[in-house]
């Protein structure tokens, strides 16, 4: 999933979570999000734009950047317990995220 739960605000998110969670095979399942992921420090060369992203999300629709914090949060609470961010040169990251249950 690219670009979508940052439109949302985390209560809308958590429910698109558990969808998810719930079509995922039982044992070997993985989601896949590709969004951008704020970094604390701010040194990173795209965090500029995904605060500019942040803003824009705010005002526009309800939603919004996340830290891995919130990350964390809000995969927890959509049923996974687990997960593997991937930064890549490039405004948006992978995140790999595991169900309670599955394997990674």
């Amino acid at each position: 999933m690219k670009w979508i739960l940052h439109v949302w605000n985390d209560e809308d998110c958590i429910k698109i979570l558990k969808k998810c969670r719930e079509a995922l095979p039982e044992k070997t399942g993985k989601l896949i999000i590709v969004e951008a992921v704020l970094t604390p420090q701010g040194q990173d060369l795209f965090e500029h734009t995904r605060l500019i992203y942040d803003l824009l999300m705010m005002v526009l629709v309800q939603g919004k950047e996340r830290s891995e914090a919130e990350w964390k949060k809000l995969l927890e609470e959509g049923g996974f317990s687990s997960y593997k961010i991937i930064k890549v040169p490039a405004l948006l990251s992978i995140i790999e995220a595991y169900p309670s249950h599955a394997t990674n």
